[in-house]
């Protein structure tokens, strides 16, 4: 799973990177997209780590990628060199600026959160209707030529759908479209059709107070757009990283931050992206597994190993927060919490699988 963050010049977008990757930033200025594996970070995990005590704990992980600064008085070319850097993620986090400092200018012609997201929301559905616009005058012009394919006559239909959309200045999942249409069209990787986070950039009084600038209209555009939206101060959370466990947690109070927001950045992008986690445990190992909701019993052991999945039999199956409140397996098995599921069974956010298989 690729998530790019995508944000104008001094927003702090590289140093949400760099907390969300457990790497300091070094405050130089990249031309070229930088790509880092992150831990996502889980209680559960942590729990379950303390229950086994394995010989070793494996983290699910996402790929990030940070992308140049998008610089709206670049060039066309520029601008599409840089959107060209996130064309394959599966999900795009949009940093937005509010914090306020005045040794560090807002973004020239965006000087405030809703002006910054209107001007990336625009410069994402400019890139998209050129894209769509191009395919479909390729294909009306091939199509006289020969008679079409029942999948390129689908894909006509799906890109006028999509174009007056655009043309409205609106993003092309306002269309209703099926995964097999969405496939058909996939090669277009339109921006337009990603999940998008958006993540605002506080300064200390501004998370305290709960407030900035004009962000009811921030909020709500996010909502209209089926936007996810989060709120990090990024000064906060790179001061937190530097403190032990005690300090962290007395700061934390003082701040009324129940958890880092690094944390629930993380959190948040997996429900977005419909995302959940399974667990293996044992004294070897403790593990958490990242799969897309719906995902079933026998998917969920290819995810393991491909050789679980061909010769997959049975799923033993219980819950963490069953195993936490009684404290072990066998507690589970005799409350009757523990059971056998098959391969068509739906994995639950929170399963902890053990998967029989034949050799």
């Amino acid at each position: 799973m690729k998530i790019g963050i995508l944000g104008l010049p001094l927003t702090g977008k590289t140093t949400i990177f760099s907390l969300l990757t457990n790497k300091p930033y070094d405050g130089s200025y990249k031309q070229d997209a930088e790509e880092r594996v992150a831990n996502v970070m889980d209680e559960r995990l942590e729990k379950l780590t303390v229950m086994y005590n394995p010989k070793k704990t494996v983290h699910a992980t996402l790929n990030f990628i940070d992308i140049p600064s998008y610089n709206t008085s670049a060039d066309r070319k520029e601008k599409n060199r840089i959107l060209q850097m996130i064309q394959t993620v599966d999900a795009i986090i949009l940093v937005i600026r509010a914090f306020k400092n005045d040794s560090v200018p807002f973004p020239e012609g965006a000087e405030n959160p809703v002006d910054q997201l209107d001007t990336l929301k625009t410069e994402m559905i400019i890139r998209d209707l050129e894209v769509v616009e191009n395919r479909l005058s390729r294909l009306i012009e091939q199509n006289k030529k020969k008679k079409p394919t029942k999948e390129e006559e689908r894909q006509v239909k799906i890109l006028e759908e999509i174009k007056p959309i655009l043309e409205d200045g609106k993003f092309a999942s306002k269309v209703e479209l099926s995964d097999e249409d969405k496939k058909l069209i996939s090669s277009l990787a339109l921006f337009t059709l990603k999940p998008i986070i958006v993540v605002v950039n506080v300064d200390e009084d501004q998370l305290m107070e709960e407030k900035y600038p004009e962000k009811e209209v921030l909020v709500n555009s996010c909502k209209e757009e089926n936007f996810a939206y989060i709120e990090i101060c990024g000064r906060t959370e790179a001061d937190l990283v530097e403190l032990d466990d005690d300090e962290r947690e007395e700061f934390m109070k003082e701040l009324g931050i129940e958890r880092p927001g690094i944390d629930r950045l993380s959190k948040t992008v997996y429900d977005h992206l419909g995302l959940i986690t399974f667990f293996t445990v044992g004294e070897d190992e403790v593990r958490a597994w990242t799969i897309n909701q719906g995902t079933t019993m026998k998917k969920a052991a290819g995810k393991i190993h491909t050789d679980l999945e061909k010769g997959f039999v049975k799923a033993e199956v219980m819950h963490y927060d069953d195993l936490i409140r009684l404290g072990s397996e066998e507690e589970v098995k005799k409350a009757g919490l523990w059971r056998l599921a098959g391969k068509e069974e739906i994995v639950k956010d929170g399963d902890i699988l053990t998967i029989r298989a034949n050799a």
